[in-house]
């Protein structure tokens, strides 16, 4: 640690010389700072050539206490690092087999920004703690920051496509004991596609209630989720209504997905519906099984979230469906859910990429999911998650090669 340290401090000197402009006060006291620092560091060098480990570590002690009686204003001028401080003291706390306060300030050093994993590796000074579970432990984050080969290594590859959205088949078995489970047969009818579409929303609807005063049960599939309500004392709030419905589309062989409808600022409330793909309409159709909700057009065609999102912005008529209600208990009107709720709640959107049985039923990955934003947006709860601009892309048609 020894050389790094003074070349460091050498550099860290110069630009701190060359940035500073002070009052006289100021800089009176900036110069004794200095002044007793190299003194320190005198006392520093003899006590290293004659291995007197506890008084290097004393001075570097003694520096950072001088430091921190200073001003705030002449602090900001010096900025003292830290972490490259607590690193020589871990150093020096080591060779004299102080295990725990080595341990310690390796920690700091490590919270404190030092992550020259490469000096580390091969600094002799740690060799008494290098085999301890906790330096192995902090070794690890470190080399996450600063071992960059390791860094460039694991880094993905370029690509020019984003990733693929994919639809659980429904012979899959899981899919196959949904179907069996909530009569879907029965439940679709045999009328055309979008009277099934909206024979298993109101089927839903209908079964399960919607409590949003209770977080979802454990396992989060339509069949475990169903269960948990079954004797009618709880029901699901909207994400789980939307995985239910999703699994029954889905255990019928249209293509869907559960989406997030976010606002622009998140205080305490967004909303899920779904997205189910209609082969006749050649889209996908806006469904809410929390409302038994379907939106259309002055024409009586149902819409996507994209055209109610876009009519929404540009005046044109929406319609909701006259069924359209709460628990069977109030009616929902355009004008509260439409023009208020919604238009909060569609300034973006987000889903997952894979759309399956137990599709969240797993540990959250921010990876697992996309956002489709208005361009020049961005928010900080999508961190990790893909990230488009791109609704084409976004709403492509699941039978797209």
């Amino acid at each position: 640690m020894k050389k790094q340290i003074s070349l460091l401090f050498a550099v860290f000197l110069c630009c701190s010389t060359i940035s500073w402009a002070q009052n006289p006060e100021e800089s009176k006291m900036k110069d004794e700072f200095y002044k007793t620092l190299n003194s320190l560091r005198q006392e520093k060098k003899q006590a290293l050539d004659k291995k007197d480990y506890a008084k290097v570590e004393q001075c570097n002690w003694d520096i950072i206490d001088n430091y921190k009686k200073l001003p705030e204003a002449v602090q900001k001028g010096i900025e003292l690092n830290y972490g490259y401080y607590y690193y020589d003291i871990a150093c020096y706390q080591s060779l004299q087999k102080k295990t725990e306060d080595a341990l310690k300030h390796f920690d700091l050093a490590f919270q404190n920004g030092y992550i020259n994993y490469a000096h580390i590796q091969k600094d002799t000074d740690l060799d008494n703690i290098r085999n301890e579970k906790k330096f192995q432990e902090i070794l690890t984050k470190i080399r996450e920051e600063g071992d960059y080969l390791y860094i460039l290594q694991k880094a993905a590859e370029y690509t020019s496509t984003p990733p693929h959205f994919t639809y659980m088949e429904p012979n899959d078995s899981n899919l196959i004991g949904v179907k069996e489970y909530f009569r879907l047969d029965s439940v679709a009818g045999t009328g055309d596609e979008l009277s099934k579409i909206k024979n298993i929303l109101t089927f839903i609807h209908n079964k399960i209630k919607h409590d949003g005063q209770h977080g979802n049960p454990k396992h989060l599939n339509s069949i475990a989720l169903a269960e948990a309500c079954k004797d009618g004392s709880r029901g699901l709030n909207c994400r789980g209504l939307a995985t239910v419905l999703n699994e029954c589309y889905l255990a019928m062989g249209f293509k869907s997905r559960f989406i997030t409808c976010m606002p622009k600022k998140f205080i305490s409330d967004c909303h899920v519906i779904n997205a189910v793909y209609s082969k006749a309409l050649d889209k996908w159709v806006w469904v809410d099984p929390t409302q038994n909700a379907w939106v259309m057009d002055e024409n009586g065609t149902m819409l996507s979230i994209p055209e109610v999102r876009e009519r929404m912005r540009t005046g044109l008529p929406l319609v909701l469906n006259e069924e359209a209600n709460w628990n069977n208990k109030r009616k929902t009107t355009k004008e509260d859910y439409l023009d208020s709720y919604m238009a909060k709640n569609l300034y973006y959107i987000n889903c997952t990429f894979r759309s399956e049985f137990g599709t969240e039923d797993k540990k959250y990955n921010p990876a697992d999911y996309v956002a489709l934003m208005p361009t020049g947006y961005y928010n900080d709860m999508e961190k990790g998650s893909y990230i488009t601009y791109d609704a084409d892309w976004f709403w492509q048609s699941p039978y797209q090669k």
